[in-house]
């Protein structure tokens, strides 16, 4: 089962219980008991940082032991004039495996603090490359979607698959700028 790792989500899930816990019982009777009560969002904000670091750590850390129990496999991704080349992969196939509904396919590759996904879903076809060792400050925030394919003015069913082999070309766009402009891409991966 392939799963796709996303931090954002999970350091507003984990702002928001930290800010919960932190503000805990009846404001209204804390506020009026001490007036002069700041709340250090400052420290919460590194708080909630941390520990979305350590489960996207454990998260990658599993992952990349379900890819390495599964070996074999492997991905090249071409956006631009960049390439990133993947030795290994999970994959997915139908909802019964995924677990979602509407779920046809999906690859997930983690290498050099990368991850690379790529899905077929009720939403669509989406390929993406993020920096999942340093979501802070990415090296890297690729996304080719049906968003982008639209605004390219191209097919939004992108993604073709041909039993364990995945060939794709796609536009995609660089979340590490201002620009929308899609850049072209091409994937070829093949399952184990």
């Amino acid at each position: 089962m392939s799963v796709r790792l996303s931090t954002r989500p999970a350091l507003m899930l984990v702002s928001l219980v930290m800010l919960v816990a932190a503000c805990g019982g009846d404001a209204s009777t804390d506020v009026a008991a001490t007036p002069d009560a700041t709340l250090d969002t400052e420290a919460l904000q590194q708080d909630a940082e941390a520990t979305a670091a350590t489960l996207a750590e454990n998260l990658t850390e599993s992952l990349e032991g379900q890819q390495a129990a599964a070996g074999g496999g492997s991905a090249t991704l071409t956006v631009g004039d960049q390439t990133w080349t993947f030795n290994g992969a999970l994959c997915a196939f139908g909802e019964e495996m995924i677990g979602q509904e509407g779920a046809v396919f999906n690859l997930s590759s983690i290498q050099d603090g990368l991850q690379l996904y790529v899905s077929i879903d009720s939403f669509g076809h989406s390929i993406t490359l993020n920096d999942i060792a340093n979501f802070q400050d990415p090296s890297v925030d690729l996304e080719a979607s049906g968003f982008s394919a639209s605004m390219a003015g191209t097919s939004e069913e992108f993604v073709e698959l041909d039993g364990g082999h995945v060939e794709a070309t796609a536009p995609f766009i660089d979340d590490l700028t201002d620009s929308l402009d899609p850049i072209e891409g091409t994937l070829v991966a093949d399952c184990p």
